[in-house]
């Protein structure tokens, strides 16, 4: 499993690193699942994609 951390995911989402640590706090169901490894966050990479891919899927069913 490759995992990668905060900027990584800021970068792939498009979301600033503080707004995903708001998101972490206040709306986590509104971002990938986290897991810590040695006191830090890191994200499968595989589900960052598979949840990219969902989330873009739903904004296209919005239009």
């Amino acid at each position: 499993m490759k995992t990668i951390g905060i900027q990584e995911l800021a970068n792939i989402t498009g979301l600033s690193v503080r707004s995903i640590y708001r998101r972490r706090t206040y709306m986590k169901e509104t971002l990938p699942p986290a897991v810590k490894v040695g006191g830090r966050l890191r994200w499968d990479v595989d589900t960052v994609n598979a949840w990219m891919s969902a989330h873009e899927e739903a904004q296209e069913g919005e239009r």
